[in-house]
């Protein structure tokens, strides 16, 4: 029986003697971590000003042998370095492994919002907007970053407060509408000539449309210039 159990210390001592090296030649989680923020950071600082970081979790149970060559970060993914990603970190000797290690990239920048609740068809003013820091990685639709592009335009649909205006939000404004009786300004060299019309469908300014003299009943086509103004060149 003394046999026995002298056996069985000994095999315990001899177990945790392994688990002692092998702990020893395990690769460190927070090197690959740290090696792939670097190479997530790089990235992003190629197109933006200013990025964070936001790192992942390697589990903590993982084992991984020590690498004894320099560690190959990788991103299969095409993107702009912004939001949320998958960093691979790869070693290649004496054995070879891959983790993949998630980290999410933000770049703060000012942004067009709403200041208060908008209705479809309104025309925005500087008094519906202003510009409030975003992390633009998730915008995905996109984003206006200077006011002076909005306003003038007419929203396509309601915009709650605070609510980022994203380009596919708005159109340009109809300053012609189809029925609506408008001054046709025919050009000749240096002449001009007006005259009363009936715009044929809506248009923006400096689209062309179609419009019918109201005198001779000819339709003649034309370029939105202002308000229920259109142009032609004769």
């Amino acid at each position: 029986m003394r046999y026995f159990w002298k056996n069985k210390l000994s095999l315990v001592c001899s177990l945790l003697l392994t688990m002692n090296v092998n702990a020893d030649t395990l690769h460190a989680l927070d090197d690959i971590e740290q090696a792939a923020y670097e190479y997530a950071l790089s990235q992003a600082q190629e197109n933006f000003d200013g990025p964070q970081v936001v790192m992942g979790k390697l589990d903590s149970r993982l084992r991984l042998q020590a690498c004894a060559s320099s560690l190959d970060v990788f991103n299969n993914t095409v993107n702009t370095g912004l939001g949320s990603q998958t960093i691979g970190v790869k070693c290649n000797a004496p054995v070879t492994w891959t983790v993949y290690v998630p980290v999410k990239v933000k770049v703060f920048q000012s942004v067009v919002v709403a200041v208060k609740p908008l209705a479809a068809n309104q025309i925005i003013t500087t008094a519906d907007v202003k510009l409030q820091q975003w992390d633009i990685g998730s915008l995905r639709q996109g984003y206006i970053n200077n006011i002076r592009h909005l306003i003038g335009q007419e929203l396509k649909y309601p915009i709650a407060m605070g609510t980022v205006i994203k380009p596919h939000s708005v159109r340009a404004q109809k300053l012609v509408h189809r029925g609506e009786h408008i001054t046709l300004v025919a050009l000749a060299g240096n002449m001009e000539v007006r005259m009363n019309g009936m715009a044929l469908s809506d248009a923006s300014l400096g689209q062309r449309v179609r419009v019918k003299n109201s005198s001779s009943k000819r339709v003649v086509e034309g370029v939105v210039d202002a308000p229920g103004i259109v142009k032609v060149t004769m």
